[in-house]
């Protein structure tokens, strides 16, 4: 069943091995059901979201950063971080700065030296006619585009500007998505990449 009345139905055993309400129509090919797995994930569409979330994080883009005022909110009911809990002051609201969010002067920098960046013919498209560096912001992203930044740049971008232990961290999850999309991977590789990328998280 699909369209509107797809949220309605109910597959055996939802609720206790599954919530599905729908069944993929990949199901109905017959080679299907003996696939070893069924759903992919796309490492160059998970590698975009998670340099678009890191990079406008730090860029403290409008409208784009999880630094926001839900996510500040939620700081003082669950987090014990005072300095960084919203200020009021009548009827004003300021947001203090965190530490993993450069100053103005500090994202022009960055967007002048990626106005500045060129690349070998194949290597990515021209990403210095995607910045705006009056807007300060960053337009035209593509997948490959942000597999590059993610893996080359982010380590470069940002070494001299973020507090060491936040920029250790960055460089982690840059080498963990170089190292997975490495041409020759073994399991002891693997597996040292599954242990370590827990840290790595826990440090973001």
């Amino acid at each position: 069943m699909f369209g509107l009345q797809s949220g309605k139905q109910k597959f055996s055993g939802f609720g206790l091995t599954h919530n599905l309400v729908k069944q993929s129509i990949f199901w109905e090919l017959p080679y299907w059901k003996t696939n070893l797995l069924h759903h992919n994930l796309d490492v160059m569409h998970i590698e975009k979201n998670v340099f678009e979330n890191i990079f406008n994080t730090v860029m403290d883009v409008k409208g784009k950063t999880k630094n926001n005022i839900k996510a500040r909110l939620d700081l003082a009911l669950f987090c014990n971080r005072k300095n960084m809990e919203l200020v009021c002051d009548g009827s004003r609201v300021t947001k203090p700065r965190a530490s993993f969010v450069l100053e103005k002067n500090a994202q022009l920098l960055v967007y002048k030296w990626l106005k500045s960046l060129y690349f070998p013919d194949g290597h990515a498209s021209n990403i210095s006619r995607l910045v705006n560096t009056e807007e300060c912001r960053l337009y035209g992203m593509k997948s490959h585009d942000c597999h590059v930044f993610m893996q080359t740049l982010i380590p470069l971008a940002f070494r001299d500007l973020l507090p060491k232990g936040i920029w250790d961290a960055l460089m982690e999850i840059s080498h963990f998505f170089r190292d997975i999309c490495s041409s020759k991977l073994n399991v002891d590789h693997i597996e040292r990449l599954q242990t370590n990328i827990v840290e790595t998280i826990c440090k973001i």
